[in-house]
């Protein structure tokens, strides 16, 4: 073997040396890319399935079972992952009689040592829509060990109580909180106050409050104005000529005032809506309001509202009180049984009755974002469901078995549903 020289040995020596070390730097850089890919392999398989504690997926018969057609999801990536996130905690098993009787008791401790405590809290929840929305609540947040405390509140429609609730709430230690805010932007101060204390707030049923994303951390629900273009349609379709008349709930609440300042300029300009009266969500309120809409346009050809089993406990009663045949057109919101059952018992085929999903599990993807954003998650402001209305003649929602207070689309299990409603 050829020895170099001294000086020749140091620059075969230092050339040896660049060599060894260009090699080595080729196989870490290859090592490196691999590993780099097999992370990103990784983590693009931990974001499909899911993330921030979750995973996106959800039984498709659930889907259908809430929302008509499982494929009505929010078209929002984010918003999509979020509710089939919370869909898909709907197939948890929970304790059922814990659930029942924190449903009872307004809150319980969840028994699972967890360190967390969710609230939600109403300015009104006196009827059968908020009390299933409410059981809606709690079975989602018993599918979390990490809560630990459920707390419920309602004002009862007084609406100063219902900002000393949800301080309340706030004084509690309430990680998330989800609320419907029947009287609108009046909530604003006490939502920037829990987002200051970064305590998520979200709201379900479309209960829109300015701000989302600033304000408070999201609203969630279908897009009011579009249910009100969807009620326009069936009217123009239906009705085509003639009075009709809306109903609402509480003046200024964001979901009535939403769809009806979208339905008018959407009718036929042969349409004339001849009234719009609030009626709390009380049935016996109803019943009142459209027997004096009655008796000042006896020719009513339709009525949109959101309360289904509101308006079947009340204007049923009004309309016979009046001795006047239901020959109407009706767009609501909600699919109560009791709605559905009245109707197939007058065998009118003049009463025509379109509706959309009640929603009761819309607040549980509200929860769901909640907790998600505490864990990092960014949660979109809207999270927004598609609409699409079903017709009574074609899709009734007197479904057998259901109490008439219920709604066959909520998510609540019937068994517990018969023991809410025996």
């Amino acid at each position: 073997m050829h020895v170099p020289k001294v000086s020749e040995r140091r620059r075969w020596l230092l050339g040896l040396g660049v060599a060894l070390l260009a090699a080595a730097l080729v196989i870490a850089a290859a090592a490196l890319a691999g590993t780099s890919h097999k992370t990103a392999a990784a983590a693009s398989k931990s974001d499909a399935a899911g993330g921030f504690g979750e995973v996106y997926k959800a039984d498709p018969a659930i889907l259908k079972k809430t929302l008509f057609n499982a494929k009505l999801l929010p078209g929002n990536k984010m918003s999509r992952n979020i509710a089939l996130a919370a869909y898909g905690r709907a197939s948890k098993k929970v304790n059922l009689n814990r659930a029942l009787s924190c449903w009872k008791h307004d809150g319980c401790k969840t028994g699972t040592g967890g360190k967390l405590t969710v609230a939600y809290v109403e300015p009104f929840g006196e009827n059968v829509y908020r009390h299933i929305s409410k059981m809606e609540f709690i079975l989602q947040a018993l599918t979390y060990k990490s809560i630990g405390k459920i707390i419920y509140r309602s004002a009862h429609s007084n609406p100063s109580q219902a900002l000393t609730d949800f301080r309340a709430a706030i004084a509690q230690g309430a990680d998330v909180i989800v609320a419907y805010p029947d009287f609108g932007d009046a909530a604003i101060p006490v939502f920037k106050e829990a987002t200051r204390k970064h305590i998520p707030v979200v709201t379900y049923a479309w209960g829109y409050v300015s701000g989302p994303g600033k304000n408070y951390t999201a609203v969630v629900g279908e897009n009011v104005c579009k249910l009100g273009r969807a009620y326009a349609k069936v009217m123009n379709t239906n009705v085509k000529s003639g009075d009709i008349a809306f109903l609402g709930g509480f003046p200024g609440n964001p979901l009535s005032l939403g769809w009806q300042r979208c339905e008018k300029p959407a009718l036929n300009k042969n349409i004339h809506v001849v009234a719009n009266e609030p009626t709390n969500w009380d049935a016996s309120k109803v019943q009142q309001v459209v027997s004096g809409i009655l008796a000042a346009h006896p020719n009513i050809k339709g009525w949109s509202y959101e309360y289904g089993l509101g308006m079947a406990q009340g204007a049923f009663a009004a309309y016979k009180a009046a001795g006047k045949p239901f020959n109407a057109v009706l767009t609501l919101r909600t699919d109560d049984v009791g709605m559905g059952c009245a109707a197939k018992r007058l065998h009118n085929p003049k009463l025509k009755v379109f509706y959309y999903t009640a929603g009761n599990s819309q607040i549980r993807v509200a929860l769901t974002a909640g907790m998600m954003k505490l864990k990092g998650a960014k949660i979109p402001p809207q999270i927004v469901f598609p609409i699409q209305l079903q017709s009574e003649a074609k899709r009734t929602e007197c479904v057998k078995g259901y109490p008439q207070e219920a709604s066959a689309t909520s998510l609540v299990p019937l068994k517990l549903l018969h023991r809410m409603y025996p």
